[in-house]
């Protein structure tokens, strides 16, 4: 047996080891995991906490970022639903987490009315919607919460 481990040990440690590329993605997966519960806890909350949750879970990923050596950079800004195809109105006010770069195709957003959306690719996701946007060709989430909630 002790044979049989040896040449299992001595065969692993010829393979090439990519443990850069490996923590890669699993700090990838990570973060797509800490994003998706913050988007489910957050969508049965008033606007006001949800925005709060939102802001607080973000930090906490920075800081998880931080333990593990990458950098998460979270920028907040106030918009109207008017804007980065919310399909809303200019009057009805929202909060945009997103990267650096004004286009980014990653962002979180809180309007003043309690819809909550994330996006990852160029469609938004609807994870709460209080009838404040109309973002074209949205998925709508809501349904997935409702049946995981009946279960």
């Amino acid at each position: 047996m002790n044979m049989k481990r040896a040449k299992i040990e001595q065969t692993l440690a010829a393979l090439p080891v990519a443990p850069v590329q490996y923590q890669r993605e699993h700090i990838k997966q990570e973060l797509r995991q800490r994003i998706q519960e913050t988007l489910w806890a957050a969508q049965d909350l008033s606007p006001e906490a949800c925005l709060q949750e939102i802001q607080d879970r973000l930090l906490a990923i920075q800081l998880y970022c931080k333990t593990v050596g990458k950098t998460f950079i979270m920028i907040e800004e106030e918009i109207t639903c008017n804007q980065f195809e919310l399909g809303g109105r200019s009057e009805h006010g929202a909060t945009l987490f997103r990267g650096p770069s004004e286009d980014a195709s990653v962002a979180i957003c809180v309007t003043h009315r309690g819809s909550l959306l994330h996006r990852n690719d160029s469609s938004w996701k609807i994870y709460k919607s209080a009838g404040d946007i109309n973002p074209p060709g949205a998925i709508e989430c809501l349904t997935n919460h409702l049946i995981s909630r009946l279960a």
